[in-house]
């Protein structure tokens, strides 16, 4: 890696703006965890992010794709622009945390950090926006909804995020369950896309199978392409820890990585007699065919056996999350300069579990997101995603508010020079 561009008065400087503003990034975090919003209905949050915006003087578009925000920091409309997006929406679960700022709606809280994120996103414009003119470039803020739907980085592009001017460059970040202070990066796949397959059940001719004898069969089919997984989440801090350990080596089997999954409806089960959904998370558009044939090949012992015959019908497809190799390599060497090494993990395989929607932005521009370690075991705040328990560190908000705001500011320098 060539040695980094940003000076070490700036490193400085940007570390003295986030605590300066540390504060206050605090207060936005936990006012937007007492209020999350579900996808698609991210009203009060909008709101509330674009007035912090506009007090920072940032121009602020609002409403686009659904009720997501763009901001522009201009210093010069002549000079490249860099992005930074932010996702803002929360999750139907019920928090079960006994602290002053827990979710006052039943139901729904921020149980994957994106309260974290827009706090983040706001202390970036709060620190660069410091900087003036003597800033290398203009950055664009882009707070996206519906990423837990995963529809909302479509409906943002489609709206003109990526555009007028494009953005030479796109970067996130996501909270993990990794101790506060450190932060995970990948010079490749960061997190595998999906296909989706809505299977279908029927008996074979001249066989009488009732609703119920075609669940049955159903269920039976659930369970054994479960049984195909060789890797499970880890549900525990210690086994997860265990697991980001792995991604730090050269693991064939986990660079290699195929998760399945297929359930029933559950919710709804009577409009799903006979039918159930499948999902192949793998390492490689390969690896998922492989997989593909392999369930097939359980379907037809299953049905033989049942005298029934299965209907694949392709549901959907999310692309890879591919960190642009030569972004992070370019700007990385900014980061190692803020950070002590201990704080910076190498990540040589992805986290197999997960997808993110900010794949659909590098398919336009290059882009690259970095995990954000978020954890205090000491207070029992293991930031293990997606849990009823779900809390963080709050100290994680400045190592990524200094982050990202390295990060853009090296982008910016590299492209001038």
């Amino acid at each position: 890696m060539m040695p980094a561009l940003i000076e070490e008065q700036t490193i400085q400087a940007i570390h003295k703006h986030t605590a300066d503003v540390f504060t206050k990034l605090r207060t936005i975090r936990r006012d937007l965890h007492q209020h999350p919003e579900l996808s698609g209905g991210e009203t009060r949050t909008a709101h509330q992010i674009a007035e912090n915006l506009k007090h920072l003087g940032l121009v602020v578009r609002a409403n686009v794709g659904g009720y997501g925000i763009v901001a522009d920091l201009i210093t010069d409309p002549a000079l490249p622009t860099v992005a930074l997006r932010v996702d803002m929406d929360a999750l139907p679960i019920h928090e079960i945390n006994q602290v002053p700022y827990r979710s006052t709606i039943p139901g729904v809280m921020h149980a994957c950090g994106h309260d974290v994120h827009s706090a983040v996103g706001i202390g970036v414009a709060h620190v660069l926006s410091k900087f003036g003119r003597a800033l290398p470039g203009n950055v664009r803020f882009i707070f996206q909804p519906e990423e837990e739907q995963i529809t909302g980085a479509r409906r943002m592009i489609r709206d003109g995020a990526l555009t007028d001017p494009t953005p030479i460059a796109i970067f996130g970040l996501h909270v993990a369950p990794l101790p506060a202070g450190q932060i995970a990066w990948s010079d490749g796949l960061f997190l595998a896309g999906f296909d989706h397959y809505l299977a279908s059940l029927k008996p074979q001719s001249s066989v009488n199978l009732t609703l119920s004898d075609l669940d049955v069969v159903a269920k039976r089919c659930v369970r054994a392409i479960l049984r195909c997984n060789q890797w499970q989440l880890p549900e525990t801090w210690q086994a997860m820890q265990t697991f980001w350990g792995w991604m730090q080596t050269d693991s064939h089997e986990l660079r290699h990585f195929i998760i399945y999954d297929a359930s029933m409806n559950d919710e709804d089960p009577e409009m799903w007699h006979g039918q159930f959904g499948i999902g192949i998370k793998a390492a490689t558009p390969n690896l998922r065919l492989a997989a593909l044939g392999r369930i097939k090949a359980r379907l037809n012992a299953i049905c033989k056996a049942t005298l029934t015959q299965y209907h694949l019908e392709h549901a959907g497809t999310m692309p890879d999350m591919i960190n642009n190799s030569t972004l992070v390599r370019s700007t990385f060497p900014a980061l190692s300069s803020a950070f002590m090494p201990q704080q910076l993990l190498h990540l040589r395989a992805a986290f197999p579990f997960n997808c993110e929607d900010f794949a659909y932005y590098t398919k336009y521009i290059p882009g690259a997101m970095f995990w954000l370690g978020a954890a205090d075991t000491k207070n029992g705040k293991y930031a293990l995603l997606h849990t009823p328990d779900f809390d963080v560190d709050e100290e994680c908000i400045a190592t990524g508010t200094t982050a990202l705001s390295i990060l853009l500011y090296e982008a910016l320098l590299q492209e001038r020079k």
